[in-house]
């Protein structure tokens, strides 16, 4: 059988054979795991040696599971590279069956997907990024499933596995609270499956289905992480100073509620590194010298009334200038605009290479101990994986770009399947919360435009598929003249 009969007959096993064989190479070539200086929370979470909600800990017990029981870092990426495989055919499938692209369209997305410099070499380093990015696009199709078959136990399913996005990266918190709201709504009003005459009572039992099963995931996993902290229930501990620092630019002396809060704004502002420069907000979380730094010590070390006062400071000040908040996340967009100018160096500092080893010496020792592996110099070993990532970096730019591309893509697409057009405007929707939480809730960090390679990549299958039936009716169009003519002769 050819390779373009067997897409035809069965796209999809032809796709999971190309992928499992691809995959397979590009673990044979390179099994290293990399590290960066964000890699030793998730590793003491998997080793508890310490508990870090704000590093997914739920990514810290896939790490305990598969690779802690066996010493292996390797084991680490090969579930990662697993993981990777599997997400490439899930956009395989959702372009097939949900939003009706062809057969080699869908095929040739999932595989660049598989090759995506962005995406193999967060395969090797121990982040949570790949389980997130796999986490979502289980999310995306079970939603695409939710609207092509409205049903409620698919509500419920939906919720559940919002919540294990939401573990893998908080950042997906406001967009499943968002989709638990819209997706009722759209399958109500736009989905031809709604079954008919259409009643609101349906309606409103979906809402409360829906709604009802994400705030009670949601809830509990506050309450697990407070029971596993042995502290109150929250996402995180550390939301404060993260969210202080996000908006940072737009904090003033007089949005503070306690004078010890309004001396450390007045004096970070005298310091080198003020406020209202943009560029300082990771500099603002993480730095011996930024402001949560300075919180810490205007509270004499009191982590928890610190924390406390930076989300209070944040939310006065949003309150204050939404206005303000709103600009802030559009001037984001054009900063990661700008750090792409200078992405070879900022690259190899997210990819844990370069001249600065990221990890320090108990690292070092923890790291051995556990997994018998010596990664003392390990900012220094040029992989594969590395350098390939450093070859592509280009693809940041398609990235950054991708949430345009998708609304391209939708609004190019035929309006002759309703459903098809349902998921686009899906994917469309996805893209752009993402990029709104994103620009509003962090700092500008390339890893955080990873992604968009899945949601990105499916847009521009929209707009090859488009290309194609264009092209396809442009060339039909003067034999069928031609034909008419015959015909009146």
């Amino acid at each position: 059988m050819s390779v373009r009969s067997a897409i035809r007959r069965a796209p999809l096993l032809t796709l999971a054979a190309a992928l499992a064989l691809l995959k397979s190479v590009q673990f044979a070539i390179d099994s290293t795991a990399l590290l960066t200086v964000d890699s030793t929370g998730f590793i003491d979470n998997a080793l508890r040696f310490g508990f870090l909600p704000e590093r997914s800990y739920f990514y810290g017990y896939l790490i305990r599971i598969f690779a802690l029981s066996i010493h292996s870092l390797r084991a680490i990426v090969a579930m990662q590279v697993v993981m990777g495989g599997i997400t490439s055919w899930l956009l395989g499938f959702a372009l097939l069956k949900y939003l009706r692209v062809r057969a080699s369209i869908a095929i040739a997305a999932a595989l660049a997907f598989a090759c995506d410099p962005v995406q193999i070499v967060y395969e090797h380093l121990v982040m949570s990024e790949t389980a997130a990015m796999f986490a979502m696009a289980i999310f995306l199709v079970a939603a695409c499933g939710y609207l092509e078959a409205p049903r409620l136990w698919r509500l419920v399913a939906l919720s559940f596995a919002g919540i294990v996005l939401v573990g893998m990266r908080l950042v997906y918190v406001p967009l499943t609270l968002a989709t638990a709201v819209l997706l009722p709504l759209a399958a109500y009003f736009r989905s031809p499956a709604w079954p008919r005459p259409k009643r609101s009572g349906a309606l409103f039992l979906a809402l409360a289905v829906s709604c009802g099963f994400t705030v009670l995931f949601h809830l509990g996993y506050t309450h697990l992480t407070g029971w596993l902290a042995g502290r109150e229930p929250a996402y995180h501990y550390k939301t404060g100073f993260f969210l202080v620092s996000a908006v940072a630019p737009i904090v003033r002396v007089e949005e503070a509620d306690d004078p010890a809060v309004a001396r450390a704004i007045a004096e970070q502002n005298l310091s080198p590194f003020p406020l209202a420069k943009r560029a300082f907000r990771t500099t603002q979380l993480w730095s011996p010298q930024g402001f949560a730094a300075r919180l810490r010590t205007a509270f004499n070390g009191d982590e928890r009334r610190a924390n406390d006062a930076a989300q209070r400071l944040a939310h006065a000040a949003i309150l204050r200038d939404p206005a303000g908040f709103l600009k802030l996340g559009i001037y984001t967009w054009f900063d990661f605009a700008r750090r792409l100018r200078g992405l070879p160096w900022v690259l190899r500092w997210e990819i844990g290479s370069g001249s600065h080893p990221q990890l320090g010496p108990h690292d070092i020792d923890t790291i051995r101990a556990a997994f018998g592996t010596d990664v003392a110099n390990q900012n220094l070993l040029q992989t594969p994986s590395r350098r390939y990532a450093m070859l592509g970096s280009v693809w940041y730019f398609f990235l950054l770009a991708s949430p345009f591309l998708a609304g391209l893509g939708l609004w190019m697409r035929p309006r002759d399947n309703r459903t098809a057009s349902l998921m686009a405007a899906l994917f469309f929707l996805w893209s752009w919360l993402l990029l709104i939480a994103t620009c509003l809730g962090t700092p500008v960090v390339l890893r955080y435009l990873h992604p968009f390679s899945f949601t990105g990549l499916a847009g521009a299958a929209f707009l090859a598929e488009k290309m194609c039936r264009r092209q396809r009716a442009r060339a039909l169009r003067p034999a069928d003249l031609e034909r008419a003519g015959m015909g009146s002769r």
